[in-house]
C-alpha cells in the first residue's frame, strides 16, 4: 500500500511540474524568455538568397517575415494600428510570417509602426506600408476648356503631391517628353480632383505621386480642344476647300435632336429615337461643304447612352468599302443598356474611311432593329 502511495505521490508531484512548466511557456502562447522583441522585416521570398535583407516599408498584401526574440506567442498584429490576422503555424519564436494587410490606413492617421502583442508586453518596429495611388474610376475621360475638373477615385489619395500629365507617344518606342504639371484642386484618401491647364497635348495619360511613389495610371484622356469635333456641346465645324460649315444631324426615320436631357460631358447631347422594324440610320452629314478625312487623325471617340435593351451598332460612313450603311463585322460594337458607353477605337481597326476620303455622312446603324428605343449620343471627334 505504501508503495502504490508513494507512486501516486510521484505522479501528482510530476503531474504539477508539467503544469508548471506550461503555466510558464505554453499555456499561455508565450516564451518564458520575456519582452518580444522585433529585430528587422523581411520580405518572405528574399529569405533564402537574402538572409541579412531589412525592409522598412512594402506594399499592401506583401507576404514578410517580421524576425526577433519571444515572437512565439504573439496574439495580435497591428500595422499601422490596422489589427490583422496571421497563420499561428507559421509562428515560430524568432519568425512570424504575416501579409501585409491591403486595409491598412496610409493616410494621416497612420503610425507608420508595425506593433506585435503577447502575454509578455508588445513590440514596436518603425515600418511604412507603401501606398501607391490607385486609381478605381474617374468622371471626365475627354477635358478641355468648359469641362470642368477630373475627379479621380479610388484610395491613397491624400498625400498627392504631384500630378503630371504627359502626351501619349506616336509610338511604343517613342520617348515621352512633353508634359504638364496639373493643379490639384482637392484630394481626400478616396478621392483626387485635378484640373488640367490648356494645352497642345493631343492625348495624355497621368503620373500621380504621394509619400509611396509614383501610379503611372495608363487609360488615355483625349483634349477635347485640340480634336476635331463632329458634336461635342453642339455641332461641329468643317473647314475644307470647300468653304467653311458645320456637320448637320441626319438619320432614316426620327430626326436627331439637340437635347439638355443627358450628357456625357458638358450640358448636351443628341438624341435619337427609332421604332421597331424600320431601317433606321442615324448620324451627321457635310454634304457642303464636305469634310475631306486626312490620317493625321487615329481615332474615332464617341459615346452613347443606351437605352432600355443592350444594342448592337454598326460604324459606317460614305467612305467606307464596303459601301455606306453596310453591317461591316469588324464595324460592330455594343452598346451596354441604360449606361454610357464610351470609345475610342483606331480608325486603322476600322472599313470607316481613309486618307483623303471626302465623307459627306458618317454614323451608325442597328439590325431591325427589333425593338423600338431611344438612344443619345455625345462627344463625337476625331483624336489626332
Amino acid at each position: 500500500m505504501n508503495h502504490i502511495l508513494c507512486k501516486l505521490g510521484l505522479m501528482v508531484v510530476s503531474i504539477v511540474a508539467i503544469m508548471s512548466s506550461c503555466k510558464e511557456s505554453d499555456l499561455d502562447g508565450v516564451s518564458s524568455s520575456g519582452q518580444p522583441v522585433i529585430n528587422r522585416v523581411y520580405v518572405l521570398d528574399t529569405v533564402a538568397r537574402h538572409k541579412d535583407s531589412t525592409i522598412v516599408g512594402a506594399e499592401p498584401n506583401t507576404l514578410l517575415v517580421i524576425n526577433g526574440q519571444n515572437l512565439g506567442g504573439v496574439i495580435r498584429a497591428y500595422f499601422n494600428e490596422y489589427e490583422t490576422s496571421f497563420n499561428t503555424n507559421y509562428n515560430t519564436n524568432t519568425d512570424l510570417i504575416i501579409r501585409l494587410p491591403a486595409d491598412a490606413p496610409t493616410d494621416s492617421t497612420a503610425t507608420n509602426k508595425i506593433r506585435l502583442v503577447t502575454a509578455r508586453g508588445e513590440a514596436i518596429f518603425a515600418f511604412k506600408v507603401i501606398a501607391k495611388p490607385n486609381v478605381a474610376s474617374y468622371d471626365i475621360v475627354n477635358f478641355g476648356k468648359g469641362r470642368g475638373n477630373i475627379t479621380f477615385k479610388g484610395k491613397n489619395f491624400a498625400d498627392v503631391t504631384k500630378v503630371v500629365a504627359y502626351a501619349v507617344p506616336a509610338s511604343p518606342t517613342t520617348p515621352v517628353k512633353d508634359s504638364l504639371i496639373c493643379t490639384i484642386v482637392s484630394k481626400a484618401t478616396d478621392k483626387l480632383v485635378v484640373n488640367v491647364p490648356t494645352t497642345t497635348l493631343s492625348r495624355i495619360t497621368f503620373h500621380i505621386t504621394n509619400s509611396s511613389g509614383t501610379t503611372r495610371y495608363a487609360d488615355e484622356f483625349v483634349n477635347a480642344d485640340v480634336a476635331l469635333p463632329v458634336f461635342t456641346e453642339d455641332f461641329g465645324p468643317i473647314s475644307s476647300a470647300d468653304g467653311q460649315g458645320v456637320w448637320t444631324g441626319d438619320s432614316w426615320g426620327n430626326p436627331v435632336t439637340v437635347n439638355s436631357d443627358q450628357a456625357f460631358a458638358g450640358k448636351k447631347s443628341v438624341s435619337v429615337a427609332f421604332n421597331v422594324g424600320g431601317w433606321s440610320w442615324f448620324g451627321f452629314t457635310s454634304w457642303w461643304p464636305r469634310f475631306y478625312y486626312t490620317s493625321e487623325y487615329k481615332y474615332f471617340t464617341f459615346a452613347i447612352k443606351g437605352g432600355a435593351y443592350d444594342l448592337p451598332l454598326w460604324i459606317t460612313s460614305d467612305a467606307s468599302k464596303a459601301g455606306f450603311a453596310e453591317f461591316t463585322d469588324k464595324n460592330q460594337i455594343l452598346v451596354r443598356a441604360k449606361v454610357w458607353n464610351y470609345y475610342k477605337i483606331a480608325i486603322a481597326d476600322l472599313d470607316f474611311m481613309y486618307s483623303g476620303s471626302i465623307v459627306p455622312r458618317l454614323g451608325f446603324r442597328p439590325k431591325g432593329p427589333d425593338k423600338a428605343d431611344l438612344i443619345y449620343l455625345d462627344d463625337i471627334m476625331f483624336v489626332k
